[in-house]
């Protein structure tokens, strides 16, 4: 078994689950979704993660049916049923049937999916990454839709990231992670207009971060860079387009590394 799903109050083998062709998030890609890996078996800040996927539905209008402590003992039931090494889980909550299949109207699906855990090349953190730019910004940047044709788009070439900056030039966050920067020996990363990511709020606990605004013309002047996310943890960036980037932010992947494999939680 590749994948192992909730839905409709059962536990199915995701070859077998299935959702309406006339759901809207289907038709319209309405709805959202959050990501969690596990540590030694166990989810890593699952509170955080169930408490912005229900804050994303809120920020689009969507109520999840499903209480937080609820969604808890599903994780743990995905996870008792499973013997991944390691565990990725989605959350995902659709925007229903659409009598119009265009406006919501019918009540939204809640369902969860788990499977093994697919860590990225240990070369990315050896070495570092390259990613691009591109100017993007995303409507509604607190909430965690399931929107992602221009992170798709973008990514569509095989690079392992992109940078999005808005209209006025300055930098957002990638398709897929939070990004931040260091420059004169600071730590930053941009404040307005990304999603709190909660491996980002863990680097913001963790060391002396500045958020403001950081502008596509400094990008020449960091002297490190790098990812946070769920799936890339702390992963280093060398290079942004032709700008090369030393590589500097070991000590910070390694931080992070220790705080993630001591803070397990149990469920």
């Amino acid at each position: 078994m590749d994948t192992l799903v909730y839905i409709n109050d059962q536990f199915l083998d995701g070859k077998e689950a299935t959702i309406s062709p006339l759901d809207i998030s289907v038709l319209r890609g309405f709805g959202v979704m959050d990501y969690f890996r596990t540590y030694g078996g166990n989810p890593f800040k699952l509170r955080e993660h169930l408490e912005r996927f229900v804050f994303s539905a809120s920020e689009i209008g969507l109520t999840v049916p499903k209480a937080i402590e609820e969604m808890e003992e599903i994780v743990a039931g995905l996870l008792a049923r499973t013997n991944f090494e390691e565990t990725g889980i989605k959350v995902v909550l659709t925007g229903g049937l659409s009598e119009d299949q265009l406006m919501p109207d019918g009540e939204p699906t809640f369902f969860a999916v788990a499977y093994p855990f697919k860590p990225f090349p240990k070369i990315y953190f050896e070495k570092g990454i390259k990613i691009t730019t591109e100017c993007y910004e995303r409507p509604f940047p607190k909430a965690k839709t399931i929107q992602y044709l221009p992170a798709i788009m973008a990514l569509k070439n095989g690079e392992v990231d992109v940078l999005f900056h808005n209209e006025k030039g300055y930098l957002l966050e990638t398709a897929t992670a939070n990004f931040f920067a260091v420059k004169e020996g600071k730590i930053i990363t941009p404040k307005e207009g990304v999603l709190e990511g909660i491996t980002r709020q863990v680097v913001l606990e963790l060391e002396d971060v500045e958020e403001r605004e950081i502008h596509f013309s400094e990008i020449e002047s960091f002297e490190g860079a790098f990812l946070t996310s769920s799936n890339k943890e702390v992963m280093p960036v060398t290079q942004i387009n032709h700008h090369v980037i030393p590589l500097t932010v070991q000590g910070i992947m390694k931080r992070f590394a220790n705080f993630s494999k001591n803070s397990l939680q149990i469920i």
